[in-house]
């Protein structure tokens, strides 16, 4: 039977993500043009650039990313699409993955071992919560952190730092917590770097790319309240 009313909720997610993918349709049909012939002409200088020095290039590539992930300076996501044109969807994905996660642990160490008293005076009022997510859940609070960014990843570096988790566990969690979201900015940019006019910008591929970044965060909130409802059944048995 089909229920007379959809929940509230899925009709909101549902309205959301198609409103999502009408924008990015509607940029790509009107900005599309104009900017295609630069972004190939700047693709094809970065190929360029890594064919004529491929361990300099991507060394270089990676301590950007590095830089930018622990400063938390603006571009991670512009350079996570540039790896997936760059280096494919695997070796994108390991070096995004690997360098986020050596910029968040630099930022996690900063914190703990230099910027205490200015973080703790701007953001301590925060970690309270973060202590008790941590005594509850342990790794798996970061972890769900990760997934679903209710806490800019930031700001989230420096208050683990000022918490009493290891950096080993820090860095292990994140590395996992973080695959999926690079994962889907390398493939949406190995899609867009494989459209070969703007004409193939509409292709389903880059399409399913764009509306996967669209659903990431969605998915993330997802896995937090099923994680919730799950750990409470536990709880209760």
């Amino acid at each position: 039977m089909i229920p007379a009313r959809l929940p509230t909720r899925f009709v909101t997610v549902t309205i959301a993500l198609a409103v999502v993918v009408a924008v990015i349709a509607l940029s790509i049909r009107f900005w599309g043009a104009a900017e295609w012939p630069e972004w190939q002409l700047q693709h094809q200088q970065l190929l360029m650039w890594q064919k004529d020095q491929p361990w300099l290039f991507g060394l270089g590539f990676f301590t950007l990313f590095i830089l930018l992930s622990a400063t938390a300076l603006p571009g991670c996501s512009l350079l996570a699409l540039a790896a997936g044109a760059c280096f494919g969807w695997v070796g994108g994905t390991l070096l995004v993955v690997l360098a986020s996660t050596v910029g968040a642990t630099l930022s996690f160490l900063a914190a703990r071992h230099w910027l205490r008293a200015g973080v703790q005076r701007r953001w301590g009022h925060r970690l309270g919560a973060i202590e008790a997510g941590l005594a509850r859940d342990g790794a798996r609070y970061l972890f769900t952190l990760r997934l679903a960014p209710v806490i800019p990843f930031a700001l989230l570096n420096l208050m683990m730092g000022l918490s009493h988790m290891r950096t080993r566990t820090f860095f292990c969690t994140s590395l996992i917590g973080m695959l999926a979201g690079s994962a889907v900015y390398v493939h949406a940019g190995q899609q867009m770097a494989s459209a070969g006019s703007v004409q193939g910008l509409w292709s389903p591929g880059v399409l399913g790319a764009l509306a996967l970044l669209a659903l990431l965060p969605w998915a993330g909130r997802l896995y937090v309240r099923v994680s919730a409802r799950m750990s409470a059944r536990v709880a209760a048995q």
